[in-house]
């Protein structure tokens, strides 16, 4: 597991612009179907939500997760869970973001547009829904309650550090 640093962001500091900084979800062993594709279902069992970072544009929150992939209609008594692994999401109202390392090590990063979300960025939309505000995804109705607004950042890049998803 990589060693995260973020030097030079300004810990401590939340502003409108920021998922609002209150108690964090309690997902420790819940499991999510995190969404099927061509016959294949991924199932996430969360182990621990913790702060990592905070800045003026939101919080960054450290994810410690399984994941099992499976057919269709397995039964969740019969998934096979992989080895634990650690993901990142940057809460923010202003640039939501999900984040994850790659085989080779580096990482790759989901900027989500919460409106408008290409097929590959629905994984990482669902997870961010819970770790951030602890729901399923949701419409435009409830993402403007929230304070999201569309439009935002939409791409899915990668990065040598994890330190990109909080970089403006």
């Amino acid at each position: 597991m990589t060693s995260l640093k973020f030097p030079g962001l300004l810990l401590g500091l939340v502003s409108a612009a920021a998922v609002a900084q209150g108690p964090l979800p309690n997902l420790a062993g819940r499991e999510q179907l995190t969404g099927c594709r061509q016959g294949e279902c991924a199932w996430t069992r969360f182990l621990e939500v913790t702060r990592a970072a905070t800045i003026p544009q939101g919080e960054l929150r450290r994810v410690r997760l399984r994941v099992a992939t499976a057919p269709e209609l397995t039964p969740r008594r019969q998934l096979r869970w992989e080895e634990e692994r650690t993901d990142h999401v940057f809460c923010s109202r202003v640039r939501p973001a999900y984040g994850f390392e790659t085989e080779s090590g580096g990482f790759l990063v989901h900027y989500l547009d919460l409106y408008d979300l290409a097929g590959y960025q629905m994984a990482s939309a669902s997870l961010y829904m819970r770790v951030c505000h602890d729901r399923a995804p949701a419409g435009s109705a409830v993402l403007r309650r929230l304070g999201y607004r569309p439009g935002t950042r939409s791409e899915q890049t990668e990065s040598e550090q994890l330190e990109a998803l909080t970089r403006f």
